[in-house]
């Protein structure tokens, strides 16, 4: 059974009769995962307007937390910041659950846990880049206090609301995007703990942060080839992409066996990036879900995976034959090779057999049995596209679909989703 993304404002705005009428519509969502804490972001990104929210047309995420669950009590040295509709007796998880109750719904709630807006000792649990930068909004997954405080924040969850099951989403080093484009934040994280655990495994962290310092000059000098040569055959560069990887699943293995000794009915699902850019990023399918039973991916054809790389190619690239030489280099160093201009990009994305290849992929490196939700792009798109990229995503390897995002989408697109489904089961 399918699922479905919701935000906060959703749930207020609309309230959940609302929701479930649309979500109905779809025809075999099952699973609605309402989101506890939101990141800075767009809603909806990049453009455009909410198409049924009555009260606002357009939300900023500002990285707060959304559960009145009193973080601050919970773990002092690291907490996030309560949204300001907690104060005036807002509880949109709380919401959703009684309403769901005698339906055929379940509720997932779904956690960003490295992304957002944290507080209390955030220098000694933060990402730094490679010129030693503050990344902001962005914990370190070596960060001393992270298990521990996620541990309090979804153990509390659970006991409260009686939720077993939790998205896991943000588990990863920064990507180029956010709400700037930033592009050193991918090379990181250089903070004391990981300089002392490369230091420790041999990584040579002086010959590492001149191969980065290289790439970004290359980069700036327009040479994009250049630059994904010493990405692709640098050994230090691999060794630090190996790192991110270890670190990512040692802290993703730490927080659910924390999480099991507190609750041992506590399940945790993944949310992570299409495997082509995953590995860059710190994600390493195969690892992860030795410790989780089921991951959503989100091979977004239109948006290039989910990636910003419209931001990416337009930072470093100005004019239309630097762009095109970019994208390019792009699609070699992440493996692709769509036969496709970036201007064919730019209007369409990626070919819709993007869907099918990333999900495949995800089956070939995720542990046998693993629950595969192929992501599905819900705005932004015609009927006609949303309809294809739901096909694609089923003649794949995945095993079933959860749509980004309810209140994102127009009305048309419900039904479409709704039609496809119908058909499928014809």
């Amino acid at each position: 059974m399918s699922g479905i993304h919701i935000h906060p404002h959703d749930i207020l705005d609309e309230g959940p009769s609302a929701i479930m009428e649309r979500v109905g519509r779809m025809d075999g969502v099952r699973y609605l995962l309402p989101e506890m804490n939101t990141i800075f972001e767009r809603n909806p990104y990049p453009l455009g307007v909410l198409p049924h929210n009555p009260v606002h047309p357009v939300v900023m995420g500002t990285g707060t937390f959304h559960v009145p669950l009193r973080t601050r009590e919970l773990y002092p040295r690291l907490y996030q910041k309560e949204d300001a509709t907690l104060s005036e007796g807002a509880d949109s998880l709380a919401v959703l659950l009684e309403a769901v109750k005698g339906t055929s719904y379940e509720v997932v709630p779904w956690v960003n846990l490295l992304n957002g807006h944290f507080k209390g000792d955030v220098e000694a649990n933060g990402v730094f880049d490679f010129r030693g930068r503050p990344v902001d909004h962005w914990l370190c997954p070596n960060g001393p206090d992270v298990v521990g405080m996620w541990t309090e924040v979804l153990a509390a969850t659970s006991e409260r609301y009686g939720c077993t099951t939790f998205l896991l989403d943000r588990i990863r080093y920064p990507d180029w995007a956010g709400k700037t484009v930033n592009p050193s934040g991918i090379f990181s994280c250089f903070c004391d703990r990981c300089r002392a655990k490369m230091d420790d495994q041999g990584i040579n962290t002086d010959l590492l942060q001149l191969d980065m310092v290289l790439i970004a000059s290359l980069l700036s000098a327009k040479e994009f080839d250049q630059a994904v040569d010493v990405m692709t055959t640098s050994e230090s560069m691999q060794a630090w992409v190996r790192f991110k990887q270890d670190n990512v699943s040692e802290f993703i293995e730490k927080l659910t066996a924390s999480l099991a000794e507190r609750n041992p009915a506590i399940v945790c699902w993944l949310d992570l990036w299409p495997p082509s850019y995953a590995w860059l990023l710190g994600q390493d399918y195969t690892r992860l879900t030795r410790v989780s039973p089921a991951l959503k991916h989100f091979p977004y054809h239109k948006l290039g995976g989910g990636a910003d790389v419209q931001g990416l190619i337009r930072y470093f690239a100005s004019t239309p034959e630097e762009q095109e030489h970019a994208f390019r280099a792009f699609q070699r160093l992440f493996g692709m090779s769509y036969p496709i201009t970036y201007e064919q990009f730019v209007r369409q994305g990626f070919p819709i057999e993007f869907v099918g290849i990333e999900n495949d992929k995800v089956r070939r490196q995720s542990q046998p049995g693993t629950y595969i939700f192929s992501g599905i792009q819900m705005w932004n798109l015609s009927t006609g596209e949303l309809i294809q990229a739901i096909g694609e995503a089923r003649r794949s390897a995945a095993d079933d679909l959860l749509y980004y995002c309810y209140g994102w989408a127009g009305d048309e697109l419900f039904d479409a989703a709704g039609a496809s489904s119908a058909r499928e089961r014809r």
